[in-house]
């Protein structure tokens, strides 16, 4: 079974890449593990959200899928949990360090982590959709990269980091699905 999880800002195009990915597919299961809508969600219950997915991942419930697709996940908590919810980013490293831990354990699984990124907070600005914690302010669009940025690095998953735009535009949809499926299928 292959876990193929897609992380990255708001508005860098992640749903586009899932719908592509997912036409390749028979059998698939996507798991939208979504950031809180508000700043006042409890830790406690995002956490255990992710604990959830990741042991019912780890538990096979979704045996009958050949791919899970995760929209979001643990990762993504490095980023809303500490900018949002005043996490401490050394903890929430240590959490997501041990869901990969629990992931990892898993002989039949193979995880794929691909992280989008956008070097141009003027295209992530101009793409917003009033839905993103950001709500367009420069300042946390900087942070959230940021903190996506050091999430990718410290991660020990076979990882793709894509960069979805080049030279202050965004590239198309095909070139950057096709850098993803050359990463999921390597």
């Amino acid at each position: 079974m292959k876990l193929i999880i897609i992380e990255g800002t708001d508005n860098v195009g992640k749903d586009t890449l899932i719908s592509r990915i997912m036409e390749n597919y028979d059998v698939m299961t996507l798991i939208h593990c979504g950031k809180p809508k508000s700043k006042d969600h409890p830790n406690e219950s995002q956490d255990s959200l992710f604990n959830f997915y990741i042991k019912s991942i780890i538990n096979k419930k979704y045996n009958n899928s050949d791919v899970i697709i995760m929209n979001r996940s643990h990762i993504g908590e490095a980023v809303y949990g500490v900018l949002y919810r005043n996490r401490d980013i050394n903890e929430v490293l240590k959490k997501i360090h041990d869901w990969n831990v629990e992931l990892m354990k898993c002989p039949d699984l193979e995880v794929k982590y691909i992280q989008l990124l956008s070097t141009s907070e003027r295209l992530l600005k101009n793409n917003e959709d009033g839905q993103s914690l950001s709500k367009g302010n420069s300042s946390n669009i900087i942070k959230e990269t940021a903190l996506f940025t050091e999430a990718y690095v410290k991660s020990f998953l076979d990882k793709k980091l894509i960069y979805v735009d080049d030279n202050g535009e965004f590239r198309t949809k095909e070139d950057i699905f096709d850098e993803a499926w050359d990463f999921i299928n390597k």
